[in-house]
Order: C-alpha cells, then structure tokens, then sequence
C-alpha cells in the first residue's frame, strides 16, 4: 500500500492490522448528528405525554382516596402510595424533560442563525472551482476521493471563518446543503451549457447550409 492511501486511510478512520498477515479494517464509529430542532420536538412530545399521564394518575388517586371513585385495592392507602410516588415521578420526569426542550430550542434559534450565516458565506466566497484548484482535484480521481478532499477543504474554509463551530453540526451541515449547493449547481449549469452549444452549432451549420 501507498503512503498516499495509508494517509488516507488514516485520515478517515481506518485501521489496519497486517502483523499476522490478515488485515482488518476497523472504522470510527461514532452517533449520529441530531438537531437540536429535532431534540426539542422529542422533548416536548415525550414531557407532554409524561404529564399529562402522571397528572391524569394523580388526579385518580385522589378522587378514590377521596371516596369519590371506588377503591380498586384491598389496601388502599399501601398500594395507592406507591402509585401516586410513581406517578409523581413521571410528572416531574415530562416537567423536566418540557424543560430540556425550551433549552434545545433556544440552542435550535442559534444554530438556524448560525447556518444562515455560514451558507451566504459559501454563497459569496466559495465556489466549485476554488474548492477544486486548492483540493487538487484532478479528472481520474474516484468520486469517493473527491467527495473526501472538497469536504476537508470546505470545513477548513469555514473553521477559519467561524471558529468553536460544532464539528457534528458542521459536517451534517455539509452534508445536507453545502455541498450539493455548491457542486450540484455548478454541475447543472454545465449541463444547461452543453445543449445551448449544441444548438448554437446547430443554428451555425443550418446557416452554412442555407447560404450555400
């Protein structure tokens, strides 16, 4: 194996073992990104349910230790207690999990402004053909391979621009929009250029024709 590839290699979380003469690839692994928009949805859901559910349980208990409901135990008092402390705990569980969620979506309002910013950066200052030049893309490398460099140059372009960025924001980030932003639509402008050559050649040679 080259150096090139064992920097590769090393560089996107692969090990190799060839002391025993087999070689096992290990790959970093690591949880995937979730938004903070996500995370407060899930919060707020699963708190909602939480107290509405001990609240509902609450209000039971009372209602049969009250006389109101009849009892469903033969020892009320024992067995009711521990329901209503279960309950209890449910309740303060969906309060504090509502309460995480008004958190996340704080962090989610920062985030939003935060990817707001970083795309009109890449709008005014980064396009395919920088990306290219600096990455050294060259035609014969594998789509892998160049997926891998304009993605390393991208995240050092807006590292230094906006510095203690989350790295898993900034991948998912990238991921999601920059990069088809930047290089599908450079891409498709390609594509709208080829056919208005091709009928501008076309018109050319009708012309010729015509003339002759």
């Amino acid at each position: 194996m080259s150096d090139e590839e064992n920097n590769l290699h090393v560089s996107y979380g692969f090990v190799e073992k060839e002391d025993d003469g087999s070689e096992d690839e290990i790959k970093g692994t690591s949880m995937p990104y979730v938004k903070n928009d996500d995370k407060a949805t899930d919060y707020k859901y699963s708190g909602f349910l939480l107290m509405i559910f001990g609240g509902m349980g609450i209000i039971f208990i009372l209602l049969t230790l009250f006389g109101i409901i009849p009892e469903f135990f033969g020892t009320p008092y024992l067995s009711y207690g521990v329901l209503f402390a279960v309950l209890v705990l449910f309740f303060v569980a969906g309060f504090s999990s509502a309460k995480s969620a008004w958190s996340f979506e704080k962090k989610a309002k920062s985030d939003n402004l935060l990817e707001k910013r970083i795309i009109d950066f890449v709008k005014d200052e980064i396009t395919q053909e920088k990306i290219d030049e600096a990455a050294g893309i060259e035609d014969g490398d594998e789509p892998e391979i160049m997926y891998f460099k304009r993605t390393d140059l991208l995240k050092s372009f807006i590292i230094n621009k906006f510095v203690n960025i989350d790295p898993d924001f900034l991948d998912n980030l990238i991921d999601e929009k920059i990069y088809d932003m930047i290089f599908e639509e450079d891409s498709e402008e390609e594509s709208e250029k080829e056919p208005a050559a091709h009928s501008v050649e076309k018109s050319e040679e009708d012309t010729e024709e015509n003339e002759e």
